[in-house]
């Protein structure tokens, strides 16, 4: 939602009265995961989460707890022996949010928008080392199997020689532990279970 269409329905909004919020909190917990551009795993990387509200630091794969906000967050992941792996991961502004332009009027929703609540990033933010990307949140038309779009803008040679591409076994493993560590759900790990299995027959 553009910056300009929200203004615009925010000031229709501020001519109702009330001021509460019902978006949520400010607060999100996000996972990060970084790998490498054959698709291996790159585990014990130093990653740096930035947005305008603050910093965040975690190691991968891991989970940090950070605050919403209207503007990308920057992503810029380390590990000795590769080249850094960039992100800019877009926020989304969340359904609840017109549920508070009604309920709660103008003023909340003005409230929500400073406050970065209104607001939502990806769930899941995959690095690819000596790469930038552009991670969005998934589209209502996206299949359900499919995590957050990950669009690579610009590459940089890695410093580790390239390994040989996954095997299937290496895949469902990898699938296995996203699941486990609650980072799909069921339904998703099912369905790229079934996808994988029927690419190899």
């Amino acid at each position: 939602m553009s910056n300009k269409l929200f203004l615009a329905v925010v000031a229709i909004a501020a001519l109702t009265n009330g001021c509460a919020s019902i978006t949520g909190t400010t607060n999100q917990s996000v996972s990060v995961q970084t790998r490498e551009q054959s698709g291996g795993e790159v585990t014990g990387a130093a990653c740096e989460l930035t947005n305008n509200k603050g910093k965040w630091f975690v190691t991968t794969p891991g989970s940090v707890m950070i605050h919403r906000s209207n503007d990308d967050m920057q992503v810029l992941c380390n590990k000795t022996g590769f080249e850094p792996g960039r992100a800019a991961v877009v926020s989304e502004t969340k359904a609840s949010m017109f549920g508070n332009i009604i309920f709660g009027g103008g003023i909340g929703a003005i409230i929500d928008h400073n406050q970065g609540s209104a607001y939502e990033y990806p769930a899941f933010i995959q690095i690819m080392m000596g790469a930038f990307s552009k991670i969005e949140p998934p589209k209502a038309s996206d299949q359900p199997a499919q995590g957050p779009a990950t669009t690579p803008v610009t590459t940089s040679p890695s410093t580790q020689s390239a390994s040989t591409a996954p095997t299937l076994d290496e895949k469902l493993k990898e699938l296995k532990r996203l699941y486990d560590s609650s980072l799909i759900s069921q339904d998703v790990y099912l369905e790229r279970q079934r996808k994988l299995l029927e690419a190899h027959q």
